[in-house]
């Protein structure tokens, strides 16, 4: 398996992203191609005891997508990218996955202009995994590939997303909630209505509506749908409280010596805690709905984040996930456009 590292998007230095691709690369036996700038990929390699070669290869590329660049004229104006030449490599099936913690907006783009869509899909969704109270973890599926949706896009989201527990995580009968303002059936706007409407009358096991805080507390299901507007607030607003919890505590502890002695007979629990909440664990977030695999990593990845990403692209290609996905594609729904 040959899985492809953009190494130049992300908020750090490419040599912490070289090093999470080798160790990885090492671990799973996987050839880790980087893209990106040749000089620093080489001196990186140099450094971690590596070199261009069998395992780890190198994509020479001379422009980079920045976080603020626009996704649509990035793709278009920096066609030597690692971003473009990534995904271009992926079409040609020169590597078997992409991995990228570049902008979010340019590889979605980017791999709608390069890869296409999977038939009968009509927009991509971003799916990415929460911690919960249960241990478990759950999917939330859109986060911010699609904002604008018709309700048929949400029932696809709901299928791709049940295909991935199913096939990657190993749930037999992945259940399926929609995010909404309420419970009961017949609570929020015309989208969400039509949607529990469409999601009913599927063979997936659709559990009805599912707010906000019951995702990581109760884990009211397998896998939650979202348009990706509502999605990508959803994500950031548990991203941000989890953040802000840390820092409150954080704080405490530091004010008060009785504290910092509670801490240190703590310490077990406060590490069970990091490592529950870390995105370090959960480094990427697969884009669905194109054709080929492809997994947007956290722009602050470091090394280990890095690694995370590359280990979520390998079990979809083990999986064959594009294909499977293709095959459970709800042919009943009208596509929305």
């Amino acid at each position: 398996m040959r899985i492809l590292l953009d190494v130049m998007g992300g908020d750090h230095h490419p040599k912490e992203l070289v090093k999470g691709g080798i160790e990885i690369g090492r671990l799973r036996n996987v050839e880790i191609v980087f893209a990106g700038d040749p000089q620093l990929i080489s001196r990186a390699l140099a450094d971690l005891g590596e070199a261009d070669g069998n395992t780890f290869h190198i994509l020479p590329c001379s422009q980079v997508v920045q976080m603020d660049d626009s996704p649509v004229k990035a793709v278009r104006d920096k066609s030597d990218s690692s971003l473009v030449r990534g995904l271009k490599e992926l079409k040609a099936q020169s590597v078997d996955a992409f991995v990228s913690p570049g902008n979010t907006g340019a590889v979605v783009a980017g791999s709608l202009f390069a890869l296409g869509r999977i038939k009968g899909i009509p927009r991509p969704g971003i799916l990415t995994s929460l911690p919960t109270l249960e241990g478990q973890d759950t999917f939330l599926i859109d986060v911010g590939a699609t904002s604008d949706c018709h309700a048929e896009h949400l029932v696809h989201f709901a299928q791709m997303g049940t295909t991935y527990a199913r096939e990657v995580i190993g749930i037999e009968t992945p259940s399926v909630g929609l995010l909404n303002i309420g419970g009961e059936q017949g609570k929020g706007n015309r989208l969400m209505t039509k949607a529990y409407q469409l999601l009913e009358n599927t063979d997936l096991r659709f559990v009805g509506n599912v707010e906000a805080h019951q995702i990581i507390m109760n884990r009211p299901a397998d896998v939650v749908v979202a348009d990706g507007f509502v999605g990508n607030i959803c994500l950031k607003s548990i991203e941000g409280s989890v953040s802000a919890i840390t820092g409150i505590l954080k704080k405490s502890i530091r004010e008060s010596v009785v504290a910092k002695l509670g801490a240190l007979l703590m310490k077990r629990a406060f590490d069970s805690l990091r490592s529950a909440v870390s995105y370090q664990k959960r480094g990427g977030a697969p884009l669905l709905g194109v054709n080929g695999v492809v997994v947007i990593a956290h722009g602050r990845s470091d090394a280990e984040t890095i690694a995370s990403a590359i280990d979520v692209a390998r079990r979809e290609v083990e999986a064959n996930l594009t294909e499977k996905i293709s095959q459970a594609v709800p042919h009943s729904v009208q596509n929305g456009s």
